[in-house]
């Protein structure tokens, strides 16, 4: 064994082994499964135990993020693995786009590779040389997806912008949605009451008559998180909590958010290293969900606070049209306060508004059940595996 941690994910079925076809999925570091990213092919991993006639073996990085040993496994040891897994398995499948510089290495072994896009990069607000620097390596592998005999997407959006932007074909590219199941309780005042509590005595946020919002993910600048700080601030109230998760990535962001917040009086609390029980307990003990975000693959934490019940507002983003169609808020500018500030102020005075958005959201969000998604993934894949490289 190397550095480099495995496990075999398959199910017994009618099915001879030797019949059935053999994936292997490469993922990210191992303590990234929170992110979205990750766990989408997480999840995919998962819905892929009920197909008779796949297997799946995943492989991922058992390091922290930007550590030595994770940068190590993913530019050395990683093309080797996948060399050597071409040989004998029928499709490899990367996690995501940064991994693309491995589709050479993969179709050097004469393999055939599928690799999931969540997104296209365009020039992009960016701050500090981390995020720049991203960002730039992001574009300059990005020509490479098109050589992938299998482009996976999560959004008609980025289908079109792949086809469009990268040059595609459009035979080689398949939407597979996000897939979710209902794993968190939906809200009503006792599971509320019960929520607010956990975070009282497990995190320190004492929540008492405000409503609060929450907004899940990192604080990029790409997220747009203080345009929501700044209308909170512009509004005045003090019955408002926002209820900030995830990390700061971004410290100049953080910070600004913070200062906000500070200066204004907003009652606001900044929770890392949520566990899945604790980010469980956000949703549930808030009242409305935020995200001020200028760019999405799929943002797949407006879809879980549908799921458990809250009203949404959002910006006004193709992605979030196609995610969501009618069932948010849309804020149209979302660089501007003017619109979180009259969403926000909507949302806090019309009990009805929130019941019906409550209502129209978790219907929305059942769109994308493991069940709905299954019959996509397993289409994607065997269209991968039965065409000619």
């Amino acid at each position: 064994m190397d550095a480099i941690s495995k496990s075999l994910l398959n199910k017994s079925g009618p099915l001879e082994e030797t019949t059935r076809t053999r994936v292997v999925w490469f993922l990210g570091p191992r303590p990234a499964s929170w992110n979205g990213v990750m766990r989408y092919s997480l999840d995919c991993l998962e819905i892929m135990k009920t197909f008779d006639d796949f297997t799946v073996e995943s492989i991922d990085i058992p390091a922290a993020p930007r550590s030595l040993k994770r940068y190590w496994t993913h530019f050395v040891l990683y093309p080797l693995r996948a060399m050597l897994a071409a040989r004998s398995a029928d499709l490899i499948v990367l996690y995501q786009e940064d991994m693309a510089y491995m589709i050479p290495f993969v179709r050097l072994a004469r393999g055939k590779v599928c690799i999931v896009m969540h997104h296209v990069i365009f020039p992009d607000r960016t701050r500090g040389i981390v995020e720049t620097l991203k960002a730039r390596y992001m574009r300059m592998l990005q020509p490479l997806i098109a050589k992938a005999d299998l482009v996976v997407s999560t959004t008609g959006v980025t289908v079109s912008d792949g086809i469009e932007e990268l040059g595609i074909r459009p035979d080689r590219i398949e939407l597979v949605p996000n897939a979710f199941d209902e794993r968190i309780v939906p809200i009503d005042a006792g599971v509320r009451q019960r929520a607010r509590e956990h975070l009282r005595e497990k995190l320190g946020v004492a929540i008492g008559d405000e409503a609060v919002f929450l907004n899940v993910g990192t604080d990029e600048t790409r997220k747009n998180n203080a345009a929501v700080f700044r209308a909170l601030a512009e509004l005045g109230r003090k019955d408002v909590m926002m209820l900030r998760v995830g990390k700061a990535q971004n410290a100049a962001n953080r910070k600004e958010c913070a200062d906000i917040a500070r200066d204004a009086g907003i009652k606001a609390h900044f929770i890392e290293g949520a566990s899945d029980e604790d980010l469980a307990f956000c949703y549930q003990a808030a009242d409305a969900y935020v995200s001020p975000t200028l760019h999405e693959g799929f943002g797949r934490t407006v879809i879980e606070a549908q799921l458990v019940g809250l009203p949404v507002i959002a910006s006004d983003l193709p992605v979030y049209r196609f995610t969501m169609a009618d069932s948010f808020l849309a804020v149209s500018e979302p660089t501007q306060t003017a619109g979180w500030r009259r969403e926000i102020e909507r949302i806090l005075k019309d009990e009805q508004l929130r019941r019906t958005l409550a209502q129209s959201g978790r219907a929305n969000a059942r769109r994308f059940s493991s069940a709905a998604v299954s019959a996509d993934l397993h289409r994607a894949l065997r269209r991968a595996t039965q065409q000619q490289v």
